[in-house]
């Protein structure tokens, strides 16, 4: 019997059930608001209030203290496919360091993989890496809290991993949709085998007409997606997660309306064991209960791993700096003995008689107050400085964007940007070309740049007197997109110099 902590925002989830690589089992769970702010995207914004809490969840639902997995859903994770050689372990690792080179700029991170697909010369691997330090700050928080950590899984890879289990048993080709507060998680699966991860902001609640429509474009966008990059391939199916099945026939009209005639369904699956659990509600910590059988998934192997090598490296060194002072203090040897321990005898007693002096304990008791206090500041601004990290996400529409639209239409349409709604992150635009081969084109353009998370596009009119086609397109903007060129939209870096309880007066 496992137990599963799932972390990503405020509202953790626990499960206790069965693992497996075949099939799973669920026994219990429980479900807790963590306070305000303290943990945010996966990152712990205040250690001091999550460790008391989580003591107090433990101790309220008295969950036992081992073989405990953490499934943490953050964008700190960072994951792509990459194909290479068939090649060992080892060289796997070192092959995938090489691919992330660019992105760690000298920090120390830990890689995790597991295959796709394979043949006689080469393989297509899903990889992953994080920084050691976050790994190491949920090592150190659980210890704490009394809890002995067997495996760490990004929320990404777990959800993967489930879908293999499940959904990937029945259908070679489909699109599974988990809903998860404010996001929607798209997975999609080619020809029997993994190929795209996304997950995007829904700002409607579910169950309503925007929310399906939310659904179908996600939907749409996969479609064009697979039209982008050639994926010959029809969709078979499109499972929703996370959803009160009586919205069912909601959806299904939505995605419909959009030309999609794939089979719509809720995801359900005889491969897990509920126990009379709501799947829909605890779809993300029911996949940390599937175990990995091939690559290297646990990020805490990895972790334990490069803490032993540096163990072992330095042991060496430490053990012949031992035989240098063996060395030293036998030549100084007896002559220099009796008097050492006379005089830490006098020092040992001066020490005694100043620690136990009133100055000394109103001094002491005074450094605990501002240290305290400094503690308290520093947690502050960690929690604010990972509110404008948050914040820097939502995207803007500048001459970045635009210029972005320009290069996709050159030669092709003539664009007029209309407007821009900041709170939907949608650039509407009125888009004019000569002919429809260039329609065609200017929107695979569209649908093959990041800054859009979407491109809406429901077909064109002739205007007559004009002689062109106007072409009816929307573009919704990505994360972060325009960011990087918009110095009034880069999240501020201060330097906060606390107060040093050493020199207060």
């Amino acid at each position: 019997m496992s137990t599963v902590i799932y972390l990503a925002n405020q509202q953790i989830q626990v499960i206790t059930g069965t693992p497996g690589n075949r099939k799973i089992s669920v026994a219990d769970c429980y479900t807790e608001d963590a306070p305000d702010g303290c943990i945010i995207n996966g990152m712990i914004m205040d250690a001091d209030a999550f460790v008391s809490f989580m003591q107090n969840f433990w101790t309220t639902h008295n969950l036992p203290t081992k073989d405990v997995i953490l499934v943490i859903n953050s964008t700190k994770f960072i994951g792509k496919n990459i194909e290479m050689p068939l090649l060992n372990p080892k060289k796997t690792e070192e092959f995938i360091n090489r691919e992330f080179t660019d992105i760690k700029q000298g920090e120390d991170y830990i890689c995790g993989y597991f295959p796709i697909v394979q043949n006689k010369a080469t393989k297509k691997i899903y990889a992953e890496i994080i920084t050691t330090d976050f790994i190491k700050d949920y090592v150190d928080i659980f210890t704490e809290i009394g809890v002995k950590v067997k495996a760490v899984y990004s929320g990404e890879s777990s959800l993967i991993r489930l879908t293999a289990l499940t959904a990937a048993q029945q259908y070679k080709t489909f699109v599974l949709q988990i809903a998860d507060r404010m996001t929607i998680t798209t997975i999609l699966w080619v020809n029997g085998a993994f190929y795209y991860f996304n997950s995007t902001r829904c700002f409607h609640d579910q169950g309503t007409e925007d929310y399906a429509q939310d659904i179908a474009r996600s939907v749409s966008q996969i479609r064009q997606f697979m039209q982008a990059n050639q994926l010959d391939y029809p969709i078979e199916a499109v499972l929703l997660a996370g959803v009160n099945p009586q919205d069912l026939p909601l959806y299904q009209n939505a995605i419909s309306q959009l030309d999609i005639y794939a089979r719509v369904e809720v995801f359900a699956d005889t491969h897990v064991a509920t126990n009379g659990l709501d799947v829909q509600a605890h779809f993300h910590p029911i996949s940390g209960l599937v175990t990995g059988n091939a690559g290297k998934q646990n990020f805490l192997d990895g972790y334990h791993a490069g803490k032993k090598k540096e163990t072992e490296g330095g042991g060496v060194g430490k053990g012949f700096l031992a035989i240098l002072i063996s060395l030293a203090v036998m030549l100084v040897g007896l002559a220099v003995c009796i008097t050492v321990r006379t005089l830490k005898k006098q020092e040992l007693q001066k020490l005694k008689e100043y620690n136990e002096s009133p100055a000394t304990i109103m001094e002491v008791a005074r450094y605990d107050v501002l240290l305290e206090q400094t503690s308290y500041l520093s947690n502050q601004y960690n929690a604010i400085a990972g509110v404008n990290q948050n914040l820097y996400t939502y995207p803007v529409c500048n001459r970045e964007v635009m210029s972005v639209v320009d290069d996709c239409a050159q030669g092709l349409v003539t664009v007029t940007f209309d407007s821009f709604d900041a709170d939907l992150g949608v650039l509407t635009m009125t888009a004019r070309a000569d002919t429809v081969d260039n329609i065609n084109k200017f929107i695979r353009n569209l649908c093959g740049v990041d800054i859009f998370s979407n491109v809406d596009y429901t077909g064109y009119s002739y205007v007559e007197s004009d002689e062109l086609w106007d072409i009816h397109v929307t573009c919704t903007l990505a994360e972060s997109a325009g960011r990087h060129t918009d110095t009034d939209a880069q999240p501020e870096t201060t330097e906060t110099n606390l107060p040093d309880v050493g020199d207060a007066e």
